[in-house]
C-alpha cells in the first residue's frame, strides 16, 4: 500500500495547510487508490526536502506532480482519462498557474503579511522551546523572503502581488463559468488542484485582498463546496474500508 507523507491538518479552515499535500491526498481519494497517511512536520526528511512524498514499492518519491506521473505509469491512475488533448493542455496550464504563481501569492500572504505572521509562527514553530522559539521562526521567515525574491514575485509591492492573484482568480472563474467542474460533469485533476488552492485561500482565518477577491467569485465558492463534499465523502469511504480490512 502507498504511504502518503503530508503535513498534519493543523490550520483551522482547511484540511491541510499545504495545497500540494491536499491536492495529492484528494487525488488519491478521488481515484480510489488505497493509501495510508503519515503526518510529518519536518520537510527536511523528505527526498526533495519538501512535502508531500510517498513510499511505494521500496521507493521514496517526492513532488506531487512527479508522484502523480509515477502512479499514472505504474498503476494507471489518471483522473484526466476521457479528456481531449486540448483539454489536457488547458488543465496543464491551469495547474502551472496555480503552482507557479498563485501559490506564491498565498506564501506572501501567510509569511510576509504582519497580520498573519503570528498565526503561521504558532502553526509551525509553536512547540519549540526557548531559545529556539525565538531564533528558528526568524530564520525561516528570512528564508521564505529569499525564496519569494528568487522566484521574482517577492520583488513586487504587496498591492502588485495581490493584483497577480486577483488576475489568476478571475481567469479561473471565467474558465469554470457555470459548469459544475472545469471540464464537464466529472471532476478531474484540474478540479482537485483548484480545490486544494482555493480552500487554502478562503478557509483559514487570515484576511487579505486575495481572500476578498476569491469570496467575490460565487462560482469558485460553489466549486470549492462541491469538491469539499466529494473529498469528505471519499475520505469517509476509505476510513470505513480500512476499518473493515483491519
Amino acid at each position: 500500500m502507498i504511504r502518503l507523507c503530508i503535513f498534519p491538518a493543523s490550520l483551522k479552515g482547511t484540511p491541510n495547510p499545504s495545497s500540494f499535500c491536499l491536492k495529492l491526498e484528494a487525488a488519491l481519494r478521488l481515484a480510489g487508490v488505497p493509501h495510508e497517511l503519515s503526518y510529518e512536520t519536518d520537510p527536511r526528511k523528505a527526498p526533495k526536502g519538501k512535502l508531500p512524498f510517498i513510499e511505494f514499492e521500496g521507493k521514496r518519491i517526492g513532488d506531487s506532480a512527479l508522484i502523480l506521473n509515477h502512479l499514472k505509469e505504474t498503476l494507471g491512475v489518471d483522473l484526466d482519462r476521457g479528456l481531449s488533448d486540448a483539454e489536457r493542455a488547458q488543465s496543464h496550464m491551469l495547474q502551472r498557474m496555480l503552482d507557479e504563481r498563485l501559490y506564491w501569492v498565498i506564501v506572501h500572504n501567510r509569511w510576509i503579511e504582519e497580520a498573519n505572521w503570528p498565526t503561521v509562527k504558532a502553526l509551525f514553530f509553536g512547540g519549540l522551546p526557548f531559545p529556539l522559539s525565538a531564533i528558528v521562526p526568524r530564520m525561516a521567515r528570512k528564508s521564505v523572503r529569499a525564496a519569494l525574491t528568487a522566484h521574482g514575485i517577492g520583488r513586487h509591492a504587496a498591492e502588485e502581488i495581490y493584483g497577480f492573484g486577483k488576475q489568476d482568480l478571475a481567469a479561473m472563474a471565467a474558465m469554470l463559468g457555470d459548469k459544475p467542474f472545469f471540464f464537464g460533469d466529472k471532476p478531474t485533476l484540474a478540479d482537485v488542484s483548484v480545490f486544494a488552492t482555493l480552500v487554502n485561500i478562503t478557509g483559514p482565518e487570515m484576511e487579505s485582498p486575495l481572500k476578498d477577491a476569491a469570496l467575490g467569485h460565487d462560482n469558485l465558492l460553489r466549486h470549492t463546496e462541491r469538491m469539499g463534499e466529494i473529498y469528505a465523502s471519499t475520505r469517509q469511504k476509505q476510513l470505513i474500508e480500512l476499518t473493515l480490512a483491519a
